[in-house]
């Protein structure tokens, strides 16, 4: 206890009075400093501040929207620290709320902060290669953002992003395990057309990777090996050539010019019905359907008509590239039935399967929200035979195969490329199901380096692939349209 009577404990109280006293002008001092500081941020706002949107008078891009509207890319501002003592120069882009508090804190004179107009993808790790990018002045300049940047409205576009993030995830597990080059899934809910989902994963170092302005979908073409046999079996049957139940003897040899043409495994021991020629998925058979038709007239004809050879619009003014007639082994004629000759892009080998399977001559798999009334599947005696023939040829063991009768054709093919470089495409598309279509899928990778199974195919590498994601995302779908299946094939 202090005693004010004795001379040094009152000096002491009022010593310690003098520092309480300095201690709280200093801290009174500071506050006034940084509260100065920010008024003259506040007053400096709109010649330092917001300079740089001024200056170059951008503006805000529209906002793009999934099908559910949730937001995959909108314009906002973002702050970043500059340094204007000697030379113009940036100290932090994006700069968050700590970070100028630190700097304001430090009370540099030459710290300077600006507020830039940038575009924002909430979900650019699922949206890759789809909706685009912007500029340096703002301005959309590839895919997507270039179109909201040329008709200035928002749009909201057919992906569903819970769809997307799902299969995404699956496709990226599966690439992982079989360690391709690239991967592909793209899934068409064919009632309405419109792709629900898109997702592309470039497995390559960063240098190999693909310009991120590219569409793949759209933009890159392959060979994609016996997927195309369905065509040959389609364009037989429309033009009455063949018959369901005719035999065609694959243990023959069958040459294109000099070359023997081989099927795997090489010899089956007795003819094969068209069926079993799609289910094993036969070289020759597809070859020896297909000599049955006038090549110019009648098989080139029915490709032209199901979108094979022509670019198609994919929505918001971005069309495929043209595809490429390849006279591989010397006779396109007989190179494209079993898978070869014919380099397209992903979007016109889903739109040939979307005419054949629905009936429906127009269609064409958009990323347009579409507003119309659902489309109807048109059936005939071609199509009910082509979905029953796919149904067959896929068999599998697995429970989904059964649950929502899944239907498809898997197709592996080698390519070569620049430099004689040799890559293998492979490649499954499916829909379901097969009495009722409702959903198809496109699922691809370039240059698996392992496989589910023995052999490097499609059938141990995407197909389980699909049925992967299949178990992830049906929940999603709608499938109160699966009926029995029929029994007369």
């Amino acid at each position: 206890m202090f005693n004010l009577s004795n001379e040094t404990d009152y000096k002491s109280i009022t010593k310690a009075k003098t520092y309480y006293n300095l201690f709280i002008f200093t801290i009174l001092i500071l506050f006034i400093s940084i509260f100065i500081r920010l008024v003259y941020i506040s007053l400096d706002n709109k010649s330092n501040f917001l300079k740089k949107s001024n200056d170059n008078n951008l503006k805000i891009l529209p906002t793009i929207y999934d099908i559910n509207k949730n937001i995959l890319a909108y314009s906002d501002y973002n702050y970043s620290i500059i340094d204007n003592k000697n030379k113009f120069k940036y100290i932090k882009r994006d700069a968050s709320l700590n970070d100028i508090q630190e700097s304001i804190y430090i009370g540099n004179p030459f710290i300077k902060f600006e507020k830039i107009l940038t575009r924002k993808y909430p979900y650019s790790s699922l949206t890759n290669n789809l909706i685009g990018h912007t500029n340096i002045d703002h301005r959309g300049i590839s895919l997507l953002e270039k179109y909201v940047d040329t008709n200035e409205t928002e749009i909201e576009i057919s992906m569903d992003i819970q769809i997307q993030r799902k299969i995404y995830d699956s496709l990226n597990k599966d690439t992982a395990n079989l360690n391709p080059d690239y991967a592909m899934s793209v899934l068409v809910d064919l009632s309405s057309e419109e792709i629900v989902s898109n997702v592309f994963l470039d497995n390559r170092s960063i240098e190999d990777q693909f310009d991120k302005t590219l569409l793949p979908i759209k933009d890159l073409k392959f060979d994609f090996g016996s997927v195309f046999k369905t065509f040959t079996v389609f364009s037989a049957l429309k033009n009455e050539k063949i018959e369901l139940n005719e035999y065609f003897d694959v243990d023959q040899s069958v040459y294109i010019e000099n070359k023997l043409i081989n099927d795997f495994p090489r010899n089956s021991n007795a003819p094969m019905q068209v069926k079993d020629i799609l289910k094993k998925s036969s070289n020759r058979g597809a070859i020896l359907i297909g000599r049955n038709l006038d090549c110019q007239k009648e098989f080139k004809f029915d490709l032209e008509q199901i979108g094979l050879l022509n670019s198609t619009n994919i929505g918001y003014n971005m069309f495929s590239v043209e595809p490429k007639v390849n006279n591989f082994r010397g006779s396109y004629c007989d190179n494209i039935p079993f898978g070869y000759g014919l380099s397209v892009t992903p979007i016109q080998l889903i739109n040939a399967y979307g005419k054949i399977i629905t009936g429906r001559s127009n269609f064409q798999a958009t990323f347009e929200k579409q507003t119309k009334e659902l489309r109807k599947n048109k059936y005939n005696q071609i199509t009910n035979s082509i979905n029953k023939l796919l149904f067959y040829a896929n068999e599998s063991n697995e429970d989904l195969y059964n649950n929502f009768l899944i239907a498809g054709k898997t197709g592996t093919a080698d390519q070569t490329i620049s430099n004689n470089e040799k890559i293998q495409n492979v490649t499954y598309i499916s829909f379901f199901p097969y009495n009722n279509p409702k959903y198809l899928n496109f699922t691809f990778m370039q240059n698996p380096k392992e496989s589910y199974g023995r052999y490097m195919t499609a059938g141990n590498t995407v197909k389980p692939t699909f049925y992967n994601l299949l178990k992830e995302i049906y929940m999603y779908l709608d499938l109160s349209i699966i009926k029995s299946k029929s029994t007369d094939i």
